[in-house]
């Protein structure tokens, strides 16, 4: 089988993402804002828009028979795991005066309200066990098969539970990741 055949045509990926709507366009920020989540240096708008710019230019061959927002979501994963790779690797900044900045890892201001925020997403998802399991290998960077394994799923339930764990999610902290769930 030759790349034609099992890759979209730079051409074809135009044509469907310059189809995107309106509905279309926030289930992906949905998802850039989950993949950005612990991100220092980046937003969710940066991990989309690279994402785009990564499909769009044929950096990130696009399989044929992935559908778009699955396909986008592991570009943004992915590259959100390198963002985070590079992050680390970076040395510790230092201002002018030639103090050592604390990193915001190392904060425990900001490690509280990221703990806090993933236990209000784990609340939020409490009520549904297998969007709560693949939020938890999501954390846990597992790859995609060992977290099907894990949680005794195939290809479809695995993606049909990761849809509404960001369909939750977002429902839930649509107003800003920084304010409690809504109530339904």
């Amino acid at each position: 089988m030759d790349d034609d055949a099992t890759h979209l045509t730079p051409g074809e990926v135009r044509r469907i993402i310059g189809r995107l709507r309106g509905p279309d366009l926030v289930r992906l920020a949905a998802l850039a804002r989950l993949w950005a989540t612990g991100l220092r240096q980046h937003d969710a708008d940066d991990l989309l828009n690279e994402a785009l710019d990564r499909v769009l230019s044929g950096r990130r061959p696009w399989p044929v028979e992935v559908p778009l927002p699955i396909f986008l979501s592991q570009v943004m994963r992915s590259i959100a795991s390198q963002w985070r790779q590079e992050t680390s690797r970076e040395p510790l900044k230092e201002d002018q005066a030639g103090d050592v900045v604390e990193e915001p890892s190392h904060n425990p201001g900001t490690r509280y309200e990221m703990g806090d925020l993933i236990i209000r997403m784990r609340r939020a998802l409490g009520a549904d066990p297998s969007a709560l399991g693949v939020f938890e290998h999501i954390l846990a960077d597992s790859d995609r098969e060992d977290a099907q394994a894990a949680l005794g799923m195939d290809a479809t339930q695995y993606d049909t539970a990761r849809r509404r764990m960001v369909r939750q999610l977002f429902e839930a902290f649509h107003a800003g990741w920084n304010h409690e769930p809504q109530r339904h």
